[in-house]
């Protein structure tokens, strides 16, 4: 065998190795929305059986999922200073800072984050 198909054999494989991961992520995506949906609709009933009142409760099926967007891009941007510090530092010499520089960032954006949204609850 030469080079060309011993490349093109491991492109094969990493193909379907990418697509077998992509089934089993999309597939566990689905079983958790399936399940979460089966417990929530079991404990609709149960509560009808036992007689409470579910129309304060139920918010007529839609799914509420509120996303933090001010906390993620906090600690996406102090991941990305974090990440860009740690390359100028690579440039310069000095190596091996780059990961914990990019999560020291990314704990710091948590912190302004949480602190952010606390000000915001206290209003």
């Amino acid at each position: 065998m030469n080079y060309a198909e011993i490349m093109s054999e491991e492109r094969t494989f990493s193909a379907l190795i990418n697509g077998i991961l992509l089934i089993c992520f999309m597939t566990g995506l689905f079983f958790t929305w399936f399940f979460i949906h089966k417990a929530r609709a079991k404990e609709r009933l149960l509560m009808i059986e036992k007689g409470i009142d579910i129309s304060n409760i139920s918010n007529g099926g839609k799914f509420n999922f509120s996303i933090p967007l001010l906390k993620i891009g906090f600690v996406l941007a102090g991941a990305s200073i974090g990440a860009a510090l740690g390359e100028v530092l690579h440039n310069i010499k000095i190596d091996g800072l780059t990961g914990p520089l990019l999560f020291a960032g990314a704990g710091i954006g948590m912190i302004l984050g949480f602190l952010k949204n606390k000000s915001k609850d206290q209003k």
